[in-house]
C-alpha cells in the first residue's frame, strides 16, 4: 500500500476565514419494503428508549424522596442538587480525536467525497494499518488542520448566497424559538430586528416581537417597523447617508432607477433614442409597434406601473439587479411569435381578462364649436403730447406759471443729446464759407 502524507494548509493569522465547500452525498433510493422495515426499526428503538427513560426517572424520583426524608430537606432542594444537565455543560469534549480526524481527511479525497458515511467501513478495513503507522509529526499536522477547518466552518464567511441565506434563516429560527421559550418560562418580552449589512445577500429585514410588545413601536413610539428596518439597513450599507432617507424615499428612488434601466434597455433594443416605456398602452405602443416584449419579470411583482405595485424594497432591489444582470430583458419577437401573442391578447380582450384603455370621450362630441370673438391684442403707439395745441397769440395770463409749481423740470434720459446751434453754424462756415446776409 502506498503511504499518503497529509499536510495542513498554513495560513496567516490575519487571513480572512472562508467556509470550505460542502461535501456532496449521494442520494440512496429505497424500496417500499425497505422504508417499512426502517420505519418499524425506528419505532421500536424509540419505544425502548422511552421505557428506559421512564424507569430511570422513576428511580430518580424515589431516590429524591428518600434523600429528602432522611436528611430533612425539601424535595425541590434535592432536585436542584441532582440537576443532571448542570454537569454536562462542564464535561463537554472539545479535544479532537485522532482517528476521527484521520477519517475526515480520507473523506476529503475526491474518490470518497460522494459516498457519505457508507465509506467509513471501507476506510476502517483499508486504512487501519496506515493509521497505526502514522508518524507523530503528521498526527500533529492533521490535528492542527482539522482544528482550523472546524473554526473556519463555525465562524468563516459563507461562499455562496444560498449558504448565507440558509445560515441566516436557521439561526434566526433558533433564536426566535429560544425567545418564545423564554417568554413562556419567565414572561420576558423581546423585540428582534435583523437586517443585512451588504448588497450581496438578497434577503429582506426580519422583525420579531413577542405577543406583549407586538404593537409597541407603532402605538407608543409612532415608528413603522418596515421603515425602521429600512433605515437600519441603509445605515449598515451606506452609513448616515443611507439612514437619512426614509422608506418611502428609498422606494421612490429605486422605482426611478428601474424606470431608467427599462427605458435605456428599450432604446438599445429598438435603436430608437426617443422611445419610452408606456405602461397604460404597453401592447399597442410598445409590443405592436416595435415587436418587443419583456422577459424574466419577477412573479411577486405585478407587471404594471411600479408606483402602483409594491413598496417592498428588497423585491424592487432584486428586480433592479435582474435588469442589470440580464435575467430580465427586452426580447425581439419574430413575425410568428408576434402574431401568436396578438391572438392571445385579442382573446383576453374578448373574455374580459384585460381591459383596453382609451381616452375619455369629450362632453361636447357632435356639436359644432363656435369660437368666441378674440379682441385685438395689437397696441397702437400712444403719444405723450396733448391732443390740441393752443394758439401762441394767447395772452400770458392764460398760460400757466411755471414758478407756481414746485416740480422740477424733467431730467433728460440717457438718449438725450443737447443741441448747440452756434457751434453747428460755426462748423458750416468753416466748410462752405461765410453765409451772405439777406437784406
Amino acid at each position: 500500500m502506498v503511504a499518503q502524507l497529509f499536510f495542513a494548509n498554513k495560513h496567516s493569522s490575519n487571513a480572512r476565514l472562508i467556509q470550505p465547500p460542502a461535501c456532496r452525498c449521494s442520494n440512496i433510493v429505497l424500496s417500499k419494503e425497505a422504508h417499512a422495515a426502517l420505519r418499524l426499526k425506528r419505532c421500536t428503538k424509540s419505544l425502548r428508549s422511552k421505557d428506559t427513560l421512564y424507569d430511570t426517572w422513576k428511580q430518580l424520583d424515589d431516590a429524591t424522596k428518600l434523600i429528602a426524608s432522611s436528611h430533612h430537606k425539601s424535595i425541590r432542594q434535592v432536585q436542584n442538587d441532582l440537576y443532571i444537565g448542570h454537569g454536562l455543560l462542564h464535561s463537554k469534549h472539545s479535544k479532537a480525536n485522532l482517528w476521527n480526524v484521520f477519517c475526515w481527511k480520507k473523506n476529503q479525497d475526491k474518490e470518497n467525497s460522494n459516498h457519505g458515511k457508507v465509506v467509513l467501513q471501507t476506510q476502517v478495513r483499508e486504512h487501519k494499518s496506515e493509521y497505526l503507522t502514522l508518524p507523530n509529526e503528521e498526527q500533529v499536522e492533521l490535528l492542527a488542520e482539522f482544528t482550523e477547518w472546524k473554526e473556519t466552518k463555525k465562524t468563516g464567511v459563507r461562499v455562496t448566497a444560498k449558504s448565507k441565506i440558509n445560515d441566516i434563516t436557521q439561526t434566526l429560527k433558533a433564536v426566535e424559538n429560544e425567545l418564545k421559550s423564554l417568554h413562556c418560562h419567565t414572561g420576558m418580552e423581546s423585540i428582534l430586528y435583523t437586517t443585512r449589512g451588504s448588497m450581496d445577500v438578497p434577503l429582506r429585514g426580519v422583525v420579531f416581537a413577542t405577543q406583549g410588545v407586538d404593537n409597541f413601536t407603532d402605538t407608543v413610539m409612532g415608528i413603522n417597523n418596515q421603515d425602521l428596518v429600512s433605515k437600519m439597513e441603509g445605515f449598515a450599507v451606506q452609513g448616515m447617508k443611507g439612514s437619512a432617507k426614509n422608506h418611502q424615499k428609498r422606494v421612490s428612488d429605486k422605482c426611478a432607477e428601474i424606470r431608467d434601466i427599462i427605458n435605456r434597455k428599450l432604446q438599445e433594443c429598438t435603436s430608437d433614442t426617443g422611445t419610452k416605456m408606456q405602461w397604460a398602452h404597453y401592447f399597442r405602443n410598445i409590443v405592436q409597434r416595435y415587436q418587443v416584449v419583456v422577459e424574466g419579470w419577477l412573479d411577486q411583482i405585478p407587471f404594471t406601473n411600479l408606483s402602483q405595485v409594491s413598496s417592498v424594497l428588497p423585491d424592487l432591489q432584486m428586480l433592479c439587479n435582474r435588469w442589470d444582470d440580464g435575467a430580465t430583458y427586452w426580447k425581439s419577437l419574430s413575425d410568428e411569435e408576434f402574431e401568436k401573442l396578438r391572438l392571445e391578447h385579442e382573446e383576453k380582450l374578448k373574455s374580459g381578462m384585460i381591459i383596453d384603455r382609451h381616452c375619455r370621450t369629450r362632453s361636447d362630441k357632435g356639436t359644432k364649436c363656435h369660437s368666441a370673438a378674440i379682441p385685438a391684442t395689437t397696441h397702437c403707439k400712444h403719444y405723450k403730447s396733448a391732443e390740441t395745441i393752443e394758439d401762441s397769440k394767447a395772452s400770458d395770463e392764460e398760460l400757466p406759471d411755471p414758478a407756481a409749481h414746485d416740480t422740477e423740470p424733467p431730467v433728460p434720459g440717457d438718449d438725450f443729446i443737447p443741441f448747440d446751434c452756434d457751434k453747428v453754424l460755426a462748423d458750416l462756415d468753416q466748410i462752405f464759407g461765410p453765409t451772405p446776409m439777406l437784406e
